[in-house]
């Protein structure tokens, strides 16, 4: 860590989205119903964002820039460095269907692309990696995530966007390096929660016990690590299957609302999350308690209190600030 974490001028509202579709969970068929809703979804989110001003991040996995793909000497994207995954049998792209968006949309998101672009408010795209491997895996090596970036980052600059922030698939940090390398700015830390540092085993339980007990969040520092900065994450807004699924939206809402007023009493971040695909689970409660959200958090906006920036934008202040590496 290359730095102690800094005191903001005013509390700050990072909102970013794990945007990856089937990729996510490599196809598993219990999540497909959730990926087939996934764009209706991202409509109304628009409109919310919209409607209330806000600015988001989507942590899009690389993908999803493609409307259909083939392979190259019979091989699917052999520009990217295969993961060593002894548990997996066969290549790590035999779930990619080499298909279009028009017979497989669940794998492919120009159209999504597209749409953020064209938001009223402003949007940032992130990057999600280009297949959602997961990075902390003893067997994706360096050279498999800097081929992953490097493809991803051409695929954007396609589409007029430069990527400055990351987003680690299942949230496991690895090979900062690598993301410096690759000229990234930010990513997202684990959440910063009371339980963060229990044995992983322990971490499930521990979290539905936090949810179900309304415990409050926490507004977190920007920290710099190996030259770029952490913008950890406070909050996973709560999807509503298995354990959540009578979980009340008002828990959601508080919770978020807690971590909101810390931001801004102790001039520190709030940073919520979750993947477009979770609020599938229960589009209408899930969305009017996130709109409840976006309107606290223009209570406090209006009042001059809090801002509410994309991850760019933060690391990019944060580097004004004379914290640059």
């Amino acid at each position: 860590m290359d730095e102690q974490p800094i005191k903001l001028e005013k509390g700050i509202f990072i909102l970013s989205l794990d945007t990856e579709l089937a990729w996510g969970s490599h196809g598993e068929e219990k999540y497909m119903q959730y990926y087939r809703k996934e764009r209706q979804v991202i409509n109304e989110l628009l409109s919310l964002f919209e409607k209330y001003k806000i600015k988001a991040t989507w942590a899009m996995v690389g993908h999803l820039f493609l409307d259909s793909c083939r392979p190259i000497n019979g091989v699917k994207h052999p520009e990217i460095v295969r993961p060593k995954c002894g548990w997996l049998k066969g290549d790590w792209f035999d779930v990619d269907p080499i298909s279009n968006i028009q017979k497989a949309n669940e794998w492919y998101g120009k159209d999504i692309v597209y749409k953020i672009l064209n938001c009223k408010a402003r949007q940032e795209i992130g990057c999600h990696t280009f297949s959602h491997v997961v990075v902390d895996d003893k067997d994706c090596e360096p050279e498999c995530l800097d081929s992953e970036l490097k493809v991803c980052r051409n695929l954007a600059w396609q589409q007029g966007v430069g990527l400055k922030s990351f987003v680690f698939p299942k949230n496991m940090v690895a090979h900062l390096d690598v993301l410096k390398k690759n000229k990234f700015l930010c990513f997202r830390g684990e959440n910063d929660n009371w339980y963060k540092n229990f044995p992983a085993k322990l971490k499930k339980a521990i979290h539905v016990f936090d949810n179900y007990l309304m415990l409050p969040t926490r507004a977190v520092s920007p920290e710099k690590q190996e030259g770029i900065w952490n913008l950890a994450g406070s909050y996973f807004y709560v999807h509503k299957d298995g354990w959540a699924k009578f979980l009340p939206i008002s828990f959601r809402v508080a919770k978020s609302k807690s971590g909101i007023k810390k931001a801004v009493q102790q001039k520190k971040i709030f940073h919520l999350w979750f993947h477009p695909f979770n609020i599938a689970s229960s589009p209408k409660k899930l969305l009017a308690g996130l709109e409840k959200i976006f309107s606290y958090v223009n209570l406090w906006r209006e009042k001059g209190s809090l801002e509410n920036l994309t991850m760019g934008e933060t690391a990019e202040y944060l580097n004004s600030m004379n914290h640059s590496s």
